[in-house]
């Protein structure tokens, strides 16, 4: 379970409140207006800002005080995922080492991926090559080679066409239903993809969130 308890932000005039609860391996929404918090709130989540109060517990364990990388929270943006001078290989080794360099029992768990994802084909080429979906398939599975088993995502599929973003969303479903992630995702597409999450989170101000079950 991923607890909220009250946690606030202050980024200059706006002051920011969250409190909500998720469920492992549970899908929720965050959606709301222009400004009212969604990005803001994965960053507090980060750690990426810092909260002004509050609590934030996984499985328990409060994160508040934990750096950013030992935090339980792999992360996808709309944008800037993979570094694009490197091949679709470096990028995914950079999700098992922060090194690139990788063991043999590594490289194996690198081409299990790839193929999980359907991007074998795609190990040699340069990010840059790579149409919109195919670098959000290898995104994807960098998140996956992170093993964390809390995703955020921020708007991550926003600049695809209607199909392409169905198609990511439907990746997203699986990784949950086989590896029990628990996700929470930025959307301002809401009406596309509320047959496929457990829970919404809505922003009506930056201090007031109701939070209710998707359908």
């Amino acid at each position: 379970m991923l607890k909220v308890k009250q946690i606030t932000c202050e980024l200059g005039n706006t002051h920011f409140q969250w409190d909500f609860s998720v469920p492992e391996s549970s899908f929720l929404a965050i959606t709301g207006g222009s400004g009212i918090g969604k990005s803001t709130l994965l960053n507090v989540l980060l750690g990426f800002q810092s909260s002004t109060g509050g609590e934030l517990y996984w499985q328990q364990q409060s994160l508040v005080n934990l750096d950013v990388h030992e935090r339980p929270f792999g992360v996808l943006f709309q944008k800037d995922n993979l570094f694009e001078h490197l091949s679709v290989g470096k990028n995914l080794a950079l999700g098992l080492s922060s090194s690139g360099r990788l063991s043999p029992e590594q490289n194996i768990t690198l081409h299990v991926a790839a193929e999980r994802f359907d991007i074998v084909e795609l190990l040699t080429k340069k990010a840059h090559q790579l149409s919109g979906g195919q670098q959000q398939r290898v995104a994807l599975a960098r998140v996956f080679l992170q093993n964390k088993p809390v995703l955020l995502l921020d708007e991550p599929f926003s600049s695809l066409d209607p199909k392409l973003r169905q198609e990511g969303l439907l990746w997203l479903k699986e990784l949950q239903r086989e590896v029990g992630t628990t996700i929470l995702m930025v959307t301002h597409h809401l009406p596309e993809i509320i047959n496929q999450v457990d829970l919404v989170l809505e922003g009506v101000s930056s201090d007031h969130w109701k939070q209710y079950p998707a359908g």
